[in-house]
């Protein structure tokens, strides 16, 4: 029997189909064991090469972790990731670190940070009752965070890819049905947030593209919305960003139902003596300023539900979800929904509402076929 080659060593050399000699070889990096290959034109320039290779391996110098605690590691990376982030997805990995992960691991040196260490922590939080999203989300930040110490070289690999986080399970959506849509937009006509119910609802745009429409956003002659940035509310301040994805800034088609909604919303603004016009907003409290979410939710949306008799559910799914669902059973084409959903993949809309689809099923044939 041939002798195999020690592990490091390289492969035996081989000719191959194209007339070129190739040999492979393993190299220790900072994220593990890869396979390199060398070649050459004959079977000895090939084997001079591969033992170079070998001869630089040799050489190259041997990462040392270094002695920094967790602590400090995450004030050096929240720098340095400060301007890459989306203000509200920063403010969230700085709460993540400083609730979830410092408490914990902060007194720790970095080097000391293993796999164990990470899957007891996600244990104890599911044990206290953390959802599989919530600890998904603390991983998800450690993990980010522990890919560029690799990268500064400060420990050789990531432990998080030897952790197993908590399998999320499938959301469940529960859209209102067309009965249940009119209900509640019979129940809001009275209220002084009536458009933004009705927009919600034929539009499907999201919360904080609701929210941060200026009066310059909306074409009322033509009926279209212009969408284009969104409201984000993180520590005590209010922000305009970019839309979430990359298919979020579009131009929405106003159902007359809206448009008129929005007409009467732009008298009673004016009645207020709240601004109806340029870059003023388009749905504000009664002083003129953004609303507040989850004040708007308490007060107003969930006492509606109860009024019309209606699920207990949040604003996302009895808007932006029931908008889809409807538009996919009443058959408009699934493009123009994810467009107008502002989704920049059709396999994702697909993947999450297909079963709302109208047709779904064998149209009769499985009949027809057996008699």
């Amino acid at each position: 029997m041939a002798k195999r080659n020690a592990n490091g060593e390289g492969s035996r050399l081989r000719k191959r189909a194209n007339g070129r000699w190739e040999s492979r070889y393993w190299l220790e990096t900072t994220e593990g064991r890869k396979r390199h290959s060398v070649y050459g034109a004959t079977r000895q320039e090939c084997a001079e090469k591969l033992s170079e290779a070998q001869k630089n391996q040799d050489e190259a110098p041997v990462l040392v972790p270094a002695d920094i605690k967790v602590v400090e590691f995450f004030g050096q990376y929240k720098d340095a990731v400060k301007d890459t982030m989306k203000r509200r997805s920063f403010e969230t990995c700085c709460d993540i670190a400083r609730l979830q992960l410092l408490p914990v691991f902060g007194g720790l040196k970095l080097k000391d940070l293993t796999r164990e260490h990470v899957q007891r922590l996600y244990s104890r939080k599911r044990d206290t009752g953390l959802s599989a999203a919530s600890v998904h989300r603390i991983h998800d930040v450690l993990s980010s965070a522990l890919n560029h110490a690799v990268k500064w070289g400060l420990i050789v690999h990531n432990v998080c890819k030897e952790v197993s986080p908590p399998r999320i399970p499938a959301p469940v959506i529960r859209p209102f049905s067309k009965e249940e849509a009119k209900r509640l937009l019979v129940a809001t006509e009275h209220n002084r947030y009536h458009a933004l119910y009705v927009l919600g609802v034929t539009s499907g745009a999201r919360w904080g593209e609701l929210n941060r429409l200026f009066w310059s956003d909306l074409d009322l002659d033509r009926r279209v919305i212009h969408i284009q940035r969104s409201l984000v509310r993180g520590y005590g301040e209010w922000t305009l960003e970019e839309p979430k994805t990359r298919g979020s800034p579009r131009s929405v088609g106003l159902t007359k139902k809206a448009t008129e909604a929005l007409i009467c919303h732009r008298e009673r603004q004016q009645a207020e003596g709240l601004s109806v016009g340029g870059d003023a907003l388009v749905f504000t409290n009664t002083v003129g300023k953004p609303i507040h979410p989850s004040s708007f939710i308490r007060r107003n949306f969930k006492p509606l539900l109860k009024k019309a008799d209606l699920p207990d559910t949040n604003w996302h799914a009895a808007t932006r979800h029931t908008c889809t669902c409807i538009l996919l059973l009443e058959g408009v084409n699934p493009k123009s929904v994810a467009m107008q959903m502002g989704w920049s993949s059709v396999a994702f809309m697909l993947e999450n509402y297909a079963r709302f689809l109208p047709g779904w099923g064998d149209n009769g044939v499985m009949d027809k076929a057996l008699g």
